[in-house]
């Protein structure tokens, strides 16, 4: 077998002619673009809106590389959808648009905005998923997430972002089933199965680093925009770069047993400009042996240790996001929030979607002692 390419190109800025220019260079050792798109298809652009934010936060796929690839793909004789769905209810969704440039790149090129509001049930390993219609019904998905951090599978990329073709509240389902890191990277990878684009470009022209993947990170420079018919290799070049060690982030190694992509750097071919993955040194979130014990084995010992959400009153806003996507309904909405911690299964799904930063993910005097957290 071929070994997967991932394309590396040099990109500083989000200039739109700069960033043609990039995604130009990393598709060429693919293939161009007319190896993925056909005249006549229907074409789905599944970049990261995570929430509402200003550009400059790191949070969401830039508005630039997004058109960039849309032109590319109308050249190539495909109809463009642009679509994702926000960490809270799919009712945010024109607001994450708008904030977040995807209602002007859309003027701009003719392409569409899609709600994902319609799902499809399927059902696989055992576990029920509910994805967006326009997930399934795209003759192809070309996937643009965000170079992130993350607090709680470490780093966000190719695979964690298909986990926004699973619209709205519906992602509490998941959590409150999978509330350990092994269990949810599962479900990650369930998500890549069941729809596994066919080209993946990321941006991590300017990424995070720290406790992201919202307003808990902090914006890092990359310089960096990365291009793969492959997500697991992908992520995996760009999870190396960061600093992490190969098998750290489980769901790149949980993908490769499943056979969904490949993981092993050596069995990967990086072509192209090889100083885009110069990262410098980059403030990750720290992982442990802890997140890799099934939830079953260790019950006593991780509802003591799990890492919580601490409020700064401060910040808070009273907006009740927090409140909407909380799987375990423990969060009462106000002007600061109630918290019972007591059923707090440690997902952060609140630190990561509070629009002021509010929430940031908190270790008590167990977990230090057992090394647990951020």
């Amino acid at each position: 077998m071929l070994m997967p390419i991932v394309s590396t190109i040099v990109c500083e800025s989000y200039e739109l002619d700069l960033a043609r220019r990039a995604v130009n260079e990393a598709l060429a050792p693919l293939g161009g673009i007319g190896r993925f798109v056909r005249p006549g298809m229907k074409v789905l652009l599944k970049p990261n809106l995570l929430a509402a934010a200003d550009l400059e936060r790191a949070i969401t796929t830039h508005p630039a590389l997004v058109q960039a690839v849309v032109e590319l793909v109308k050249k190539a004789g495909g109809t463009v959808l642009i679509g994702d769905s926000p960490g809270g209810p799919v009712k945010q969704s024109p607001s994450v648009w708008r904030k977040g440039g995807m209602t002007r790149a859309v003027e701009q090129t003719g392409a569409r905005l899609a709600v994902f509001d319609g799902v499809t049930w399927k059902r696989l390993n055992g576990n029920d998923y509910f994805i967006a219609n326009p997930v399934l019904e795209a003759d192809l998905i070309i996937n643009l997430p965000k170079l992130k951090t993350h607090a709680l599978t470490l780093y966000t990329g190719a695979v964690k972002n298909l986990f926004g073709a699973i619209p709205g509240t519906r992602k509490r389902e998941i959590h409150l089933r999978a509330p350990g890191v092994q269990d949810f990277s599962q479900a990650l990878v369930d998500v890549l199965e069941l729809v596994q684009p066919g080209l993946t470009i990321i941006d991590g022209v300017l990424g995070q680093e720290g406790n992201g993947p919202g307003m808990g990170g902090t914006p890092h420079q990359y310089g960096c925009l990365a291009a793969s018919a492959d997500s697991v290799a992908l992520d995996a070049v760009i999870a190396q770069a960061l600093g992490y060690r190969p098998g750290e982030v489980l769901h790149l190694a949980q993908a490769e047993e499943r056979g969904l992509g490949t993981a092993s750097l050596d069995q990967i071919d990086i072509v192209g400009e090889r100083q885009a993955l110069d990262f410098g040194v980059v403030d990750l979130p720290k992982a442990h042996w802890y997140f890799r014990v099934p939830s079953w084995a260790s019950a006593p010992l991780r509802k003591a240790a799990r890492v919580r959400p601490l409020l700064d009153p401060s910040k808070c806003i009273g907006c009740g996001r927090c409140a909407e996507v909380c799987p375990q309904e423990i969060i009462t909405p106000g002007h600061p929030p109630e918290f019972d911690l007591s059923g707090c299964i440690g997902c952060l799904c609140c630190t990561e979607i509070c629009p002021e930063g509010a929430l940031t993910p908190r270790r008590n005097w167990v977990a230090k002692l057992v090394g647990v957290g951020v």
